[in-house]
């Protein structure tokens, strides 16, 4: 009789006319984690928009081919990670994502950013390619051949130039190589959301492009692993109305403008040593800088 009781208890009845999950066969455990992902894929794709009211257990179950019992440990672990409510007598509802907040004075890594948010950070489609460098990558990490003059820190992200008549000059002139750069792209997340889409420019011969393919954290720690400390960077952030990669890999709708911050980083010599343009999800980042008074 006991073995009958626990054969009872571990087995999923089957819901008629359930779609999804029905055809699953497995412990309870596996089809509350099932049943949880199905849940959070309806919120993060904005099936389910903050402040909605989830349908009843009944229909939630029947629609996800489990039992309400299931249903509710994986509505559990969804309270748990603050992605829904509660309202006893009410309802459940989706709760407002928080905001990822970065003061700008303050240089974090993305990982940090989601890090300090309480979130988790991944990474998703790294590619990593050892490539000639446009004009533009080889001017910023001041690879022309002007050494630290041509790529200071006091002339910023933007053309360095002062009438930009110089800037044309040399762009006209006979360029048969420009030099070698390692450039890095992937999409991070928090809690498995995509939320940046990233461009991480290097000199090449600075890293080795095989152990950058491995890397899934923060890239700061990664380059100090390699000798190479950044002090500080030069910035610059804009909106975006669309880009064709990062508006795709960020899942934006149509219409949706980027936030994107572009930025030099200069180790202790005053050396640049990356250019990084990071486009960020603005629903979920928020910029912020404290001014003080003159």
């Amino acid at each position: 009789m006991g073995t009958g009781i626990r054969r009872r208890e571990q087995a999923e009845p089957a819901v008629p006319g359930a779609p999804l999950l029905r055809s699953v066969r497995t412990g309870r455990q596996a089809l509350y984690k099932l049943a949880a992902q199905r849940l959070k894929e309806m919120i993060y794709t904005g099936q389910w928009g903050a402040g909605t009211r989830l349908p009843s257990e009944a229909d939630l179950a029947r629609e996800l081919g489990v039992s309400r019992v299931t249903l509710r440990e994986a509505l559990r672990s969804l309270e748990e990670e603050q992605l829904i409510e509660r309202a006893q007598g009410v309802g459940t509802f989706v709760r407002s994502r928080p905001s990822i907040r970065s003061g700008i004075e303050q240089l974090y890594s993305v990982t940090d950013m989601i890090r300090r948010e309480g979130l988790v950070p991944g990474t998703q489609d790294l590619a990593v390619e050892v490539a000639e460098a446009t004009w533009d990558e080889a001017e910023k990490l001041g690879l022309l051949g002007g050494g630290a003059g041509a790529g200071g820190p006091q002339d910023g992200p933007g053309p360095r130039s002062s009438d930009g008549e110089g800037a044309a000059c040399a762009r006209s002139a006979p360029r048969p190589h420009l030099p070698l750069i390692c450039r890095m792209k992937r999409v991070r997340t928090a809690n498995g959301e995509p939320v940046v889409y990233c461009i991480d420019r290097l000199p090449a011969g600075r890293v080795d492009p095989e152990a950058l393919r491995q890397l899934q954290g923060s890239l700061f720690t990664f380059l100090e692993g390699a000798g190479i400390r950044v002090a500080y960077a030069i910035s610059q952030i804009s909106p975006v109305s669309h880009h064709r990669v990062a508006s795709q890999q960020l899942r934006a709708a149509r219409g949706e403008a980027l936030l994107l911050l572009e930025q030099v980083h200069f180790d202790q010599h005053d050396q640049p040593v990356l250019y990084s343009s990071n486009f960020f999800r603005p629903d979920r980042f928020r910029f912020f800088v404290l001014r003080r008074r003159a």
